[in-house]
């Protein structure tokens, strides 16, 4: 069996994004393919809609196998070559029964180094790598809808029920004038009256005197 290191996935990913991508024509779904190959043990298999979203991707790094498909997420598996035929050895993918996470991780680890702008080549990447952060927020008990670094939002305590103010009762923050009281008011009509008659008193005398 072929070492699946990650500095020898490291080695094979550098070598596919070196080849030339081949596209064949739409098929019967009206997915066209689109297949990058190099002969260092490194096969990328892209099925591609009309408007140019990747519907699927097969992935081989050596004797590593990588699935994954829109609305299902990633699938782990292995390849298992037969005895020699005249078509050349025959190649069986078998699939895990559920994800190995040391499979992914390699992998991913391996797809990150690539630097390029090859479009399928980072479609994978991505996948990869978002397959391997959720791998990451399990084993570290963080809920899946929740990044690491999302801060938690406190809950929204409910308004207070606005307050219901009788007529002419003061704002929180008004000051009302002072309130003038009936009696308060005839007190001062006698003292301004008795004022006025004073004054009269005094201007007579002067004028008289």
């Amino acid at each position: 069996m072929a070492d699946s290191s990650v500095e020898t996935l490291r080695t094979a990913v550098q070598a596919l994004y070196r080849v030339h991508a081949v596209e064949g024509p739409p098929g019967e779904n009206g997915l066209r393919t689109v297949w990058h190959l190099c002969p260092d043990g490194a096969e990328l298999l892209s099925l591609v809609d009309v408007d140019g979203r990747v519907q699927r991707q097969e992935l081989t790094l050596l004797e590593d196998h990588y699935i994954w498909a829109s609305g299902q997420g990633v699938r782990t598996g292995s390849l298992e070559r037969g005895g020699a035929q005249k078509a050349g050895p025959a190649v069986v993918v078998k699939a895990d029964p559920e994800l190995v996470p040391q499979r992914l991780l390699k992998a991913a680890s391996a797809m990150g180094t690539y630097t390029g702008q090859d479009r399928y080549i980072i479609h994978m990447q991505r996948v990869l790598a978002l397959a391997r952060e959720g791998l990451e927020m399990a084993s570290g008990g963080i809920t899946p809808g929740q990044r690491p670094s999302e801060p938690t939002l406190p809950s929204l305590q409910p308004a207070p029920p606005p307050v219901q103010l009788a007529f002419g009762q003061p704002l929180p923050d008004e000051v009302l004038p002072p309130v003038v009281r009936n009696s308060e008011g005839l007190v001062m009509v006698a003292v301004l009256g008795v004022g006025v008659l004073v004054g009269l008193a005094i201007l007579a005398f002067i004028l008289l005197g």
